[in-house]
Parts: C-alpha cells; structure tokens; sequence
C-alpha cells in the first residue's frame, strides 16, 4: 500500500491509496462466482472466464501500480455465471458483461463489476476515498472499522456460496476462518496464472491459439473495410482532417459512433461547421485535447457532442493559453523544459491549464519563504517536468520525465527534484539511445514475420521491447516455420491473450 505524507504549517495531509489486499477482498464474491475452477466439465465458459479474468488482473495492477489505463484494455469484459443453484439448471450460464470504467478511481471500478453481478458493494462503499484527509488516526480508525465489519459480511457470503456449490467442506467455524482455501482467492487465481507462464512457451502457446486468432482477423477483415469507408465518408462530408478511434472497443463499437456522428450532422445540419479542418477523437472524454484535437466520448449522448462542438472556442481559448502557462513554470524552474508524457493519456486543455496555475502558484508560494537548494544546476533546461492531475504520480518515468501532480506542494517538489535529477538524467539518456534500436528492430520483426501490425502497451519500456523482438527475431521469419504470426495483429503486453478483433497478446517476457 502507497502512502504519501507531507507537512504543511498547522495541517497534517494524508494522501491514502488502495492497496492490492483490499482488492483481493472487495472482489472476493466476484472471483467466486466466475472462477474458471468452477466449470470444469464446461471448457468454452472455463475459457472465457480465464481469459478475462486474466485481462482485468493486468488492468487492475495498472491500475494500482501506474494510476493508468492499458490501452489494450477493453471497455467490457465477458463472464459466465451460473444461472441458479438448481439441479434442473446445471449446465445452465449466463453471459454478463463486467464493465471496466475508463478511470484512475479504482473504487469506482471495483463497485462497477460488483455492480455487473449483483453482488454486495459495501465494503467498497466503505473503503477510503483517495483524497486528502485532515486527520491521520481519526481516517485510519474508521477505516479499519468498516473493513472488519466488512470482513464479518463477506466471509458469511463466502461461506455460503462455497456450501451451496459443493465446493469444500461445510463450514468449519471461526477459529478455522484463516485456512479457508478462499481466503486469498486473488492471489491463488494470480498464483496459478504466474506457474502457468512460467511453464507456458511462446511457440506452444501459438499453436493452441493462432487457429482462433487467424479466423477472428478474416471474421472481421470485411467490416474493417466498411468501417473505413465510413470513416472516409464523413470525414469528407463534415470537413474533418482525419478521424482517429481511440477509446479501447472493437471495429463495430467504432462504426456506431461514426454512424452516431453521421446521423447529428444529418438531424442538424451546420451545427458541426465548427469541426471543419480538425482532427476528430473517439476518446473516454469529451472536450479540446492538448492537440487541439476535439475529443467525443463515445458514451456520450449526442446532445453532449453538439454542446462541445458550440462552445468549442471557449476551449480553443485555454489552448492558446497554454504556452503563457508553460512558459511561466519554467521560468519559475529555471528554465526546465515543461513537456507531456511520451505515452499519457489524452487530457482535456481546460483541466492541464488548471493544473499549471496551480503548480507554479505552489513554486511560488514556496520562493516567497525558501529558495532553490544551493546543488542545484542554474539552468535546468536538459530537464522535463511533466504536470499530471491531482491523482498523477510523483516519479521519475521511465524516459527520464519527471512526473508531477498537480497538487503537489512546492517543498515536496523540490525535495523530489534534488533526489532524483541525477535519475532522470541517466534514463533520458538511455531512453535516446534505446528508442532508435527500438524502431530498428520493430520494422525487422513486421517485415520478417509478416506482421499486419506491432504495437506494444505503455507498461512496456524500450528496454522489455526491445529484448523482446530480439528474441523473436532469433526465431526466426514464417519460411522457417517457428512461430506462426503470419497476417496477425501483434501486441507486446504483460499477459496472453485473444481479443476479438483476432489480435494476439503476448508478454513481452515470454519464454521460449
């Protein structure tokens, strides 16, 4: 568990994160009633269950780890559950549909695929918010509270489920509680996940699943092409740049919103005058990006699109106003270079705005009682802070950026900066250098295994990719039959996976 502490005069501030345990227990219920363990004599549900399964534990640890969404993660997850505990109904599932929710809040989460399955969200409810708290034991005494009178209620529903599938023994009584074979159930499942890996070779793992992946690409191929028929139509018709889905759904969610966009401009007609010569986003948010590329959530109700396409100048205004802001801050920073993280998500220009107003006023306030520390360089111009939102990282990334949150105090940031300048540096330089070999040998491995495309998750640094296509290149192209990746879509990940558009992940760290 992360905790962040930092003094300001007459105030204690607390800034608490949900730990990887209190995971483990919210979707304690959860992981019972999809467990892959729990249809054995059923393969195609056993499947299902595992894959997703293995989808959301990369999501969560995003989550928790990076406070960011995998771009590969899907909007919704499929999972089987039993329809009902009858004899007359074994054999009998039901397909739902585990919502993830495009945010950092992962108690947002975890109540929405509780929600999914209709199961108990109180020690959710009860569980911290991750914002500021004036007090450090009156939090942490309430908190612990709730989450043993929470334990009590779990622990009974548990119990129950596991005597109504015939799972185990019957309930044993308390003293017997810590032996439950479900105490830890999520770190059993990512247990059992962890020995398969290591067990699992890359070639084998193909083999059992390129069959699968090959037949969703061609079942797909047909609508990827109407789909960029569509796109090309209505970026002419509404004047657009270019078009770009960027939102974590498949090909058919994308032509629903083209279709959406294609029908507003058909019910108001000039209304969308004001998208001519843009660039286009089907993104998890609604507004004006950094880019200045006008961003349409796609969950959004139109009405909501035709608001942001009104109002677009008042957006635009804060864009102009984004150098002033940036300029500002270095020179408050001795002239370091402000700039945006290489793989951050999309963010909206009024909000980063608000977030550099808010940092150089904290860098001010501090100048006005301190100054610099004397071992500071006078001109930090070979250095670059990136701004995030108050739920951001205070880190060095792994391109050498230094990572900030808006709300960080200006004491704590220049603590930060003394201790890891040195850091930043070194893995700036070895970002330089590892990001040509990186394209090099990218552009090898699409030509030598005839890939459609590679692509890679965020969570994966130059230095993971690039041992990873070195050990696919040893293996050689498609003439030599080692590996079948041959028309495939390519994404270098942290799991194994499927997904239904037919494109193949697979860890960068696999074994041969």
């Amino acid at each position: 568990m992360c905790t962040h502490r930092y003094t300001v005069p007459g105030t204690l501030l607390l800034r608490r994160m949900i730990s990887s345990s209190e995971v483990a227990t919210a979707l304690r219920p959860f992981y019972f009633a999809v467990h892959p363990d729990l249809f054995g004599r059923y393969p195609q549900q056993r499947q299902v269950n595992e894959d997703s399964l293995k989808l959301l534990s990369a999501h969560l640890e995003s989550l928790l780890t990076q406070k960011r969404i995998l771009p590969s993660t899907p909007r919704a997850l499929p999972f089987y559950v039993r329809a009902s505990n009858a004899p007359q109904d074994r054999g009998t599932f039901n397909l739902v549909k585990v919502p993830l929710e495009r945010t950092v809040d992962t108690k947002l989460v975890l109540r929405r695929i509780l929600e999914s399955c209709n199961l108990p969200t109180e020690y959710v409810d009860k569980m911290p918010a991750t914002k500021n708290s004036s007090s450090v034991s009156s939090s942490g005494s309430t908190y612990e509270e709730g989450f043993q009178q929470q334990q009590q209620q779990h622990q009974s529903f548990y119990y129950k489920k596991r005597s109504e599938y015939n799972f185990g023994k019957e309930e044993q009584g308390e003293e017997e509680d810590d032996s439950s074979p479900f105490e830890k159930e999520f770190d059993l499942f990512q247990f059992r996940i962890k020995k398969v890996r290591e067990n699992e070779t890359l070639k084998k793992w193909l083999r059992k699943h390129v069959v699968t992946a090959t037949v969703r690409t061609k079942a797909v191929q047909e609508l990827q092409e109407e789909v960029e028929k569509l796109r090309e139509d209505v970026t002419k018709r509404l004047g657009l740049r270019e078009i770009i889905y960027d939102c974590g759904w498949n090909v058919e969610h994308f032509r629903g919103c083209l279709k959406s966009l294609e029908k507003l401009a058909e019910l108001h007609p000039g209304a969308l005058d004001g998208l001519k010569d843009r660039t286009l986003v089907f993104a998890a948010f609604t507004g004006v990006s950094l880019e200045g590329h006008v961003m349409l959530f796609t969950g959004d109700v139109q009405r909501n699109w035709l608001e942001l396409v009104k109002t677009i100048d008042k957006h635009d205004s804060y864009l102009r106003k984004l150098p002033a802001y940036e300029y500002a801050l270095s020179q408050v920073l001795r002239n370091i270079r402000i700039g945006r993280r290489k793989f951050m998500p999309k963010a909206q220009a009024m909000a980063y705005a608000s977030h550099l107003r808010k940092i150089t006023t904290a860098l001010l306030d501090y100048l006005g009682k301190s100054k610099f520390p004397k071992a500071w360089p006078t001109d930090l111009s070979m250095f670059e802070l990136v701004v995030e939102s108050e739920a951001g990282p205070l880190m060095v990334s792994p391109t050498g950026q230094l990572i900030v949150p808006a709300t960080c105090p200006g004491s704590l940031l220049v603590d930060f900066l003394t201790n890891h300048l040195e850091e930043a540096l070194e893995k700036q330089s070895s970002y330089d250098r590892q990001k040509h070999i990186e394209r090099d040998l990218h552009a090898r491995c699409v030509a030598q295994f005839q890939l459609r495309s590679l692509t890679k998750d965020d969570s994966v640094t130059p230095d993971r990719m690039i041992e990873c296509l070195e050990k696919l290149l040893a293996q050689g192209g498609p003439s030599g039959g080692s590996l079948e990746l041959a028309d495939l879509n390519l994404t270098i990940t942290t799991y194994y996976s499927v997904l239904t558009d037919g494109t193949v992940c697979i860890p960068w760290d696999w074994k041969q």
